[in-house]
């Protein structure tokens, strides 16, 4: 196809496409066109594939035309799109402008408009001074995770003494407000050190023995939950009538086994257990260390954000509570109301500043990833696919690797190694000004 075409950058990341198509092939494929529709065509007074050229043109040549045009246009296009410097963005979606109509004997011009990557400003990436975590996993830690484990193996047994934290107490009580009975329960059951019951009785009762009773009074904040406590005070004889508790097996290497069949004793456990957390711990601080680099890129941020990589973004937020609930939209509204939100126009408003954030991470990447032009290596893809392995419970990352390298579709995967990369450039470029030790519950907070 005989093709010439230009561009030209407007506001707001957009590009207008201009494409003109020599007369010849507008005349082939209009001829391509009649020769089919004479083909199919049935018509009365005529047998099929017999209706001369000039009855068809008299009666549908608008509409040949039209053809024509839509057919240029998607085979131009589609061969104009890979020679594009600034290509669409995935999330834009391109639109006709002024669309002519097919002149036979002339150059056939349209034109389409697109969002395309703004050209944006940031300052200097490769010297960001940042405060960096150095994670410590502790025997504690190690301790309390697998105490996680063990917890799904327990027992309740009934306790003799006092209740301590961690207990469950089985216990009966009246409500009082103003010396006046407003509620009381036969049994109820009080965790303590948490606040699961209604009146927070967790810490009142801590060192009730079985069979003692207890009065208590209390008043409560004006914003306490359930809103029926807030701001009133009362008095609650309580009386402890059984105390249980969470009786832990002791890790074997049987039980062991049976909580991870990939390990033969329990030390084997305990030792991957302590691997995982180190490794955890590690990609977070290395993902907060990138957080801090990337706010203060953010912070000299000029440019624009596409109006479509910002839909796409607010549609993403709304699809993942969709997801969560069944893609049941009277269920996601619901829990939206909840949330203090009275529609999903009014949820999207509100994540705006969130959505923007992202999209400029995405943009400076981008920027980065041009700027370093960072080349992948087979070695590359095969870690990748190692770690993508990993992430869906599979352990041959391999055989993920020559599978998609036997289809063709390593490619795909190419602007995820590359975003790594870009990751890992710019936290290694950071001038680090003070180490600050942190254990993993700070990394979590």
């Amino acid at each position: 196809m005989e093709l010439k075409f230009e561009t030209e950058k407007k506001e707001n990341a957009e590009v207008l496409l201009t494409v003109t198509v020599g007369k010849e092939d507008v005349q082939n494929e209009y001829k391509k066109i009649i020769a089919e529709t004479q083909k199919n065509i049935v018509m009365n007074g005529f047998r099929k594939g017999k209706v001369p050229v000039s009855i068809l043109e008299m009666k549908f040549k608008k509409e040949l035309l039209k053809e024509t045009a839509h057919n240029l246009v998607d085979a131009a296009y589609r061969e104009v799109l890979p020679k594009l410097e600034e290509k669409p963005l995935a999330t834009s979606e391109p639109s006709l402008k002024d669309l002519a109509n097919v002149e036979l004997d002339k150059d056939f011009v349209f034109k389409i408009s697109y969002e395309t990557f703004p050209e944006i400003k940031f300052g200097d990436y490769k010297n960001v001074e940042v405060e960096k975590e150095e994670i410590v996993v502790s025997d504690k830690d190690i301790t309390d995770e697998i105490e996680k484990y063990l917890s799904e193996f327990s027992t309740i047994e009934t306790k003799e003494g006092e209740l301590a934290d961690g207990d469950i107490a089985c216990v009966e009580y009246k409500v009082f407000e103003d010396g006046k009975e407003v509620e009381s329960k036969d049994k109820e059951y009080v965790h303590i050190g948490k606040e699961y019951d209604k009146y927070k009785l967790s810490k009142d009762l801590t060192g009730v023995k079985t069979s003692e009773e207890k009065e208590i009074t209390k008043t409560f904040a004006k914003d306490a939950q359930p809103s029926v406590i807030a701001g009133k005070t009362f008095t609650i004889k309580v009386k402890v009538n059984e105390i249980k508790y969470e009786k832990k097996p002791e890790l074997t290497d049987e039980l062991a086994k049976q909580i991870d069949k990939n390990v033969a004793s329990a030390e084997e456990f305990k030792n991957k257990i302590k691997d995982n957390m180190t490794s955890y711990a590690e990609d977070l601080t290395k993902q907060k260390m990138y957080q801090k680099v990337m706010d203060k890129i953010l912070e000299s941020f000029e440019g624009v954000v596409p109006a479509s990589m910002l839909n796409a973004e607010l549609k993403s937020y709304y699809d993942d509570i969709l997801q969560r609930v069944g893609k049941d939209e009277k269920k996601a509204l619901s829990m939206l109301k909840i949330d203090g939100f009275n529609s999903k126009e009014a949820y999207l408003e509100s994540m705006k500043d969130k959505a923007e954030k992202s999209i400029k991470e995405l943009l400076v990447m981008h920027n980065i990833v041009k700027k370093e032009n960072f080349e992948v290596t087979e070695d590359d893809m095969k870690k990748f696919f190692d770690g993508f392995a990993k992430m869906y419970g599979t352990t041959d990352g391999n055989a993920l690797y020559e599978t998609y390298k036997k289809n063709g579709q390593l490619g795909m995967f190419e602007d995820s190694v590359k975003q790594t990369k870009a990751r890992d450039f710019i936290c290694d470029s950071a001038k680090v000004t003070k180490t600050k030790k942190v254990s993993i519950q700070d990394l979590n907070k």
